[in-house]
């Protein structure tokens, strides 16, 4: 499984000498088959020191929605003795865990549910290279679920989602599909193909932030000043340059690409920052909070019906 070619007669071999000082043992049946004794103490050779422990732990933590089941199979050792290090450990080192913390920004939403066997399997086939057969739901309501071959490329985790990026059918271009919406999905003894040149990071700058143009724009924000004192520390990205226009206001210019995401960001900044270019931005975010303006001002009459007498 590891790529490590070696005869069957060698593995006996090696495994007749090590059961001289190992607790193994035999089957008598052809073809034989080995264990581990059982009832024989876990081997741990060198024992876990704190600082592996520690690593272990936090692996086990933030890491396994990224590892293949397999992997993780092979670790559930490791993690279990790393936590019995953590726990009984003094070390300054195991305590590390209890003075750190990942915060987000934004409001952070609970995972969707992965069904397990569904996982493993679009696991299996990204870390083989061979090709998948899904069945995928849109999230487009109403949409049937659609059966499909799948080559996959790669595994992106965004707000605590998790993406297949890969090709379907014949089609050249990568597009990435929401494991949890992935209803099956099968296992193919055909190769996966790999599009020539695909870079993933190139992907995800494409297309998770949902990309709109082609070509960047010219972004000039109106911000108040302790928004322009965080983003001088902080930048939108390489070229940014801050001017203070008054004690309140400041003006930042950048190139960005133009994407959804921008519009997300800029959005959430409220009163903080107003878009003064380009003139299409511009237009397309004074929309949305005059609709916003309407939909709470129909609220508002609607709130005030159903508290009225009668």
């Amino acid at each position: 499984d590891m790529g490590i070619a070696v005869t069957l007669r060698t593995v006996q071999r090696d495994l007749n000498a090590l059961a001289t000082v190992f607790p193994l043992e035999a089957s008598e049946g052809k073809p034989q088959g080995w264990r581990w004794c059982q009832g024989a103490r876990q081997l741990d050779i060198p024992s876990m020191d704190p600082h592996a422990a520690l690593t272990f732990h936090l692996v086990e933590q933030h890491l396994r929605a990224l590892l293949p089941p397999a992997t993780l199979a092979n670790l559930a050792p490791w993690f279990e003795t790393a936590r019995g290090v953590v726990e009984s450990e003094a070390s300054r080192i195991t305590q590390w865990q209890h003075k750190v913390r990942v915060v987000a920004r934004t409001l952070t939403k609970l995972p969707p549910t992965i069904e397990p066997t569904i996982q493993a399997t679009l696991y299996e086939g990204l870390l083989h290279d061979r090709q998948l057969e899904v069945t995928y739901r849109a999230l487009t309501q109403g949409s049937r679920p659609k059966t499909y071959p799948a080559h996959p490329l790669g595994l992106v985790v965004m707000e605590q989602v998790v993406y297949l990026v890969c090709t379907l059918r014949d089609y050249p271009d990568p597009r990435f599909l929401a494991i949890h919406r992935i209803a099956a999905a099968r296992l193919l003894e055909a190769p996966a193909r790999r599009p020539p040149g695909f870079d993933i990071d190139a992907f995800i700058a494409q297309e998770f932030g949902i990309r709109l143009g082609t070509e960047p724009l010219k972004l000039v924000l109106r911000v108040r000043n302790p928004l322009a004192a965080y983003l001088h520390e902080t930048p939108i990205a390489k070229g940014q340059k801050i001017q203070a226009l008054d004690p309140e206001w400041s003006e930042v210019r950048v190139k960005v690409a133009d994407t959804q995401q921008l519009r997300n960001w800029v959005r959430s900044l409220g009163a903080a920052a107003v878009v003064m270019s380009p003139a299409s931005l511009r237009e397309e975010i004074t929309g949305d909070l005059q609709r916003q303006l309407a939909d709470y001002v129909a609220t508002e009459v609607l709130l005030g019906s159903q508290s009225a007498p009668g």
